[in-house]
């Protein structure tokens, strides 16, 4: 593109288009939002939890209530974002037209409607915490699929298309290779019928059903790990460039600092002494790597801040703050956007050595570095190595080509 079209262009429309010339990252990104949708329907895809049960005359609603109550944060998170999706792709669709009739290119489009889930999804989440909002799960303590075959046809069950929970054992079903499916004479469970095709765990536990739900997990120690070091990094960066002197030389002897502290040795000390938590991997993941970030704003600030636009911006009486994050950092965040996609890829392979080493998320809750860690220690079930495997690979591929591309993309000497 030439001429005044060309120089009027928005930075995001052209690093975008950029983008859209590299096929391998663009399959990936494509390759994003199944995996996304797969960890968000979780539920819908994989549950022991009847939609619709009947006991008798009476019909109950099981599934409806453990999505609001689930053994952990990261599943509750995710199931508020099921919740969420609905009146979410309704606003999307309105607020997209609007942006559209307005002119609004679709980088930025799709920008704004992400932010708009998120900001539901955190909505959803915060609002059914308060009491009474929220229902209870009262069938906590009831095996709907043990009722069901011991009722004769009497007790009936309307269920995912997987029937298993991430946390259902078999106690005759230990250790089984994939399309594994038990006898008609062993059956104890209505879904007993169902073929278990990535085989079982040592407990019987499905491996697909794990492996859905390890996929929570893995993108929530990627994505919460560097959006926490991103912001750190960013705002301490921006005002070490910026400000210069004595702030400056402040903030890079604690990026000097906090280098020395190792992240996969720091985590494992905290786990020894507080106990295995996907909150610890997190936190120390965010507390470790912002020092790499800090020094990428920092020099691109350096760059920034004697420009013409920023002593305009001065003269008009802008405040430090708002030229720093209003200004400054509009033109000085490339290095850190094109760092996030390989540092999700990082944090996915942290947390995987992590629970593959035993020091990773408390039990029984399912992660790819656990189904590994019984690979390890039982080399012949061959699935419960592989299985995994190729699902670390996956993501973490996809993520790095994500990233190449951006990188790439942000390269001006690229662009035609």
């Amino acid at each position: 593109m030439n001429g005044p079209a060309a120089r009027s262009e928005a930075f995001l429309d052209i690093v975008w288009r950029q983008f859209r010339k590299n096929r391998a990252a663009m399959i990936s990104l494509w390759l994003l939002a199944p995996t996304f949708l797969m960890a968000i329907f979780a539920p819908l895809i994989a549950s022991n939890q009847p939609f619709l049960f009947r006991d008798g005359e009476q019909a109950i609603y099981p599934w409806f209530r453990a999505v609001f109550n689930p053994g952990n944060a990261v599943d509750y998170v995710y199931n508020m974002a099921m919740i969420a999706f609905v009146p979410w792709t309704a606003l999307a669709l309105i607020t997209g037209a609007v942006l559209k009739r307005r002119g609004v290119s679709a980088p930025y489009r799709a920008l704004v409607i992400g932010g708009e889930f998120l900001v539901l999804v955190l909505a959803t989440s915060l609002l059914f915490l308060i009491p009474g909002l929220s229902p209870t799960n009262r069938y906590f303590a009831r095996s709907f699929p043990i009722e069901e075959h011991q009722s004769s046809g009497q007790r009936r069950g309307v269920y995912p298309p997987i029937p298993f929970g991430p946390i259902e054992q078999d106690n005759q079903a230990f250790f089984k290779a994939p399309g594994f499916r038990k006898d008609q004479a062993l059956w104890q469970k209505s879904n007993d019928a169902h073929t278990h095709w990535f085989g079982t765990d040592n407990t019987g536990r499905d491996v697909l059903v794990r492996m859905i739900y390890a996929t929570r997990v893995s993108l929530s120690v990627g994505f919460v790990a560097v959006g926490l070091y991103m912001t750190i990094g960013i705002v301490l960066g921006a005002i070490a460039g910026y400000f210069g002197g004595a702030i400056d030389i402040l903030i890079s002897r604690i990026i000097e600092v906090v280098l020395l502290f190792p992240a996969f040795f720091l985590i494992l000390i905290l786990v020894a002494l507080l106990g295995p938590s996907i909150l610890i991997i997190m936190f120390v993941i965010g507390i470790t790597n912002w020092p790499t970030i800090a020094r990428l704003i920092r020099g691109e600030v350096l760059k920034q801040r004697s420009l013409d636009y920023v002593q305009a911006a001065r003269a008009m009486g802008a405040s430090h703050m708002r030229i720093i994050f209003r200004h400054i950092l509009n033109n000085a965040l490339s290095p850190a956007l094109v760092a996030a996609p390989f540092g999700i890829a990082s944090a996915i392979v942290i947390e995987a050595g992590l629970s593959l080493l035993g020091f990773g998320v408390r039990p029984p809750t399912p992660t790819w570095g656990v189904l590994l860690k019984l690979g390890h220690d039982n080399f012949g079930n061959w699935w419960l190595i592989l299985i995994p495997s190729l699902a670390i690979f996956y993501c973490v591929t996809i993520f790095n080509l994500v990233g190449a591309g951006l990188r790439d993309a942000m390269d001006p000497r690229l662009r035609a």
